[in-house]
């Protein structure tokens, strides 16, 4: 039975590096992938339950909130209407911040979130509060805004007790990602071939 030769033996691993150089990078994106998707899914399926939730005990959500900046009062509302129907390891409020409101869950990700007046396609809705959503709360900013890959963007309606999506997903670029979650929900919670975001 003949051996390799040193000569052929190093051809072969050059060969297998070669295309690890080339899988390897592909794989890790897919599986970046499959984290944002699994996880956005999940935090929008945990929100609009624990709302209707929140519904079904306290009735209309009542939200009256007219100042951007009060962190007080919008921490007060997440806390009598949503935070008690999930769980968060950690939340910060106006004690942190006088405008965001924040709560981190077990698994690392978390939201933060702030009074915006607006509806998911930006006209005048005052009972929505805009939601930055992190996958992972270490690798945000301080207030977690969008980027389409690691940090995604919610509306939350109180008068119908949902969260949405942006509407326009042309807002989907690297500086301005407003619109890629709403992309990614269109598309059965999965992202799309044709994605701006790279991975």
């Amino acid at each position: 039975m003949p051996a390799f030769t040193l000569a052929e033996v190093l051809i072969t691993l050059g060969i297998i590096g070669i295309v690890a150089a080339m899988t390897i990078p592909t794989l890790i994106a897919n599986y970046q992938k499959r984290i944002v998707e699994t996880r956005l899914v999940r935090f929008y399926s945990t929100m609009n339950q624990a709302l209707k939730m929140s519904v079904a005990e306290n009735g209309q959500l009542y939200f009256n909130q007219i100042y951007e900046g009060d962190s007080a009062y919008l921490t007060e509302w997440y806390r009598n209407y949503v935070i008690k129907y999930i769980k968060t390891i950690k939340e910060e409020g106006p004690e942190v911040n006088n405008t965001y409101y924040k709560a981190i869950f077990i698994d690392g990700s978390g939201f933060s979130s702030y009074y915006s007046g607006q509806t998911a396609d930006g006209s005048p809705g005052l009972g929505n509060i805009n939601i930055f959503y992190c996958l992972d709360v270490n690798k945000c900013s301080n207030y977690f805004f969008p980027d389409g890959k690691n940090s995604f963007f919610f509306v939350l309606n109180t008068k119908n007790a949902n969260i949405s999506t942006w509407s326009d997903k042309t807002n989907c670029t690297s500086s301005y990602a407003l619109g890629c979650t709403g992309w990614i929900k269109e598309n059965n919670w999965k992202i799309p071939d044709d994605y701006p975001i790279k991975f």
